[in-house]
């Protein structure tokens, strides 16, 4: 083989290399990226999964703290619903009528010693004092009326020793 011919060769070897290079760049920039996408992925991928963990973490924390508040919450709701029920039972035990028919009947008589009182001083011309018995007979004529209408509305109850007396 003579000299031209290796010539040749190389240069058909060098139009080889020129085509064909383009071809292995594109290829090994290919490479290149693909590889560093991954590379990037499993970057991405360690970092989420790391924000995951601490997402989870401060979850559970939360979650702890939330089951502290809510027994906490639960605690001072028993204790408010208790105190709520002790004042209902004292309200109740109020709702029993503190006045009697006894009680009553003290009031229509004090409002006719009134009027009597209110009559002799009219008889004497003490204004003042005949205006002053007029107004209470008056007073405790509406509350005896208050008092009898309330008797009316409850119902009848065994007398227990207080309302005897």
């Amino acid at each position: 083989m003579q000299q031209q011919h290796y010539i040749l060769a190389l240069a058909a070897l060098w139009l080889f290399t020129l085509a064909f290079l383009p071809f292995l760049f594109a290829k090994a920039r290919t490479r290149a990226f693909d590889s560093g996408r991954a590379a990037g992925l499993e970057t991405r991928d360690a970092i989420n999964s790391q924000q995951v963990a601490s997402i989870r973490i401060e979850r559970d924390e939360l979650a702890i703290q939330l089951e502290a508040e809510q027994r906490k919450h639960l605690t001072i709701k028993a204790a408010l619903q208790s105190r709520v029920k002790e004042l209902e039972d004292r309200i109740m035990s109020y709702t029993d009528m503190p006045v009697t028919r006894a009680d009553h009947d003290q009031l229509t008589k004090t409002a006719a010693t009134l009027k009597l009182a209110g009559r002799t001083w009219k008889a004497l011309q003490v204004a003042p004092q005949t205006q002053h018995a007029a107004d209470q007979q008056l007073y405790i004529e509406g509350l005896a009326a208050r008092v009898h209408s309330q008797l009316r509305i409850t119902p009848a109850k065994p007398a227990s020793a207080g309302e005897v007396a």
